[in-house]
């Protein structure tokens, strides 16, 4: 199975960066797989586990979706923790696919709950002059329209997402640990 890369960006500067298996692409957009116990780089180069379960660890497994066209790249995670970050739409540039964060993340959890959280960091990078009003109008919509979606069940975050994580747990790949010589940002 082919193994890329993601990184999500933030502005002005800074990155993190991760390997996952591509799955499939299909109607919603690319489905990634990361295993349990993979590992996240942070833009100062220190390492964490992919999709933590708390502030110390360790990872759980994590199907993620990069769609086609829409303003957000999503986290289904084995806890049946659904989180989104609001972003520019993600690209594959070379080995890496790349989305630029825009600081909103909507979310439902486990129990149904349904938020999104850092409307005060969007404020604030939209005063710095590091989101557009433009954009700030784009991540606000997909953030709403996302909390709707959650709430109605609206595939792919009905039962898509949740049965290829179960599919891709299944398939027992190894966690992905090499980020190899990537730059930090």
């Amino acid at each position: 199975m082919n193994v890329t890369y993601l990184r999500k960006r933030k502005r002005p500067r800074g990155s993190g960066l991760w390997a996952a298996y591509m799955l499939d692409t299909d109607a919603f957009g690319t489905w990634f797989y990361t295993p349990a116990r993979s590992l996240f780089r942070g833009d100062n180069g220190e390492y964490c586990e992919m999709a933590q379960l708390g502030p110390a660890g360790p990872g759980e497994h994590c199907v993620q979706l990069a769609p086609h066209d829409g303003w957000w790249f999503a986290y289904f995670r084995q806890s049946g923790f659904l989180h989104v970050d609001v972003g520019t739409t993600p690209v594959l540039v070379g080995e890496e696919w790349t989305f630029e964060d825009l600081e909103l993340d909507p979310f439902r959890q486990p129990d149904g709950t349904i938020g999104t959280e850092d409307w005060d960091e969007l404020a604030a990078a939209h005063a710095a002059g590091l989101v557009s009003d433009a954009e700030r109008a784009e991540a606000e919509d997909a953030a709403r329209g996302l909390e709707r979606d959650f709430a109605a069940g609206v595939e792919p975050f009905g039962r898509a997402g949740w049965d290829r994580l179960a599919a891709a747990v299944a398939l027992g790949l190894p966690p992905l640990t090499d980020l190899g010589e990537r730059p930090l940002d």
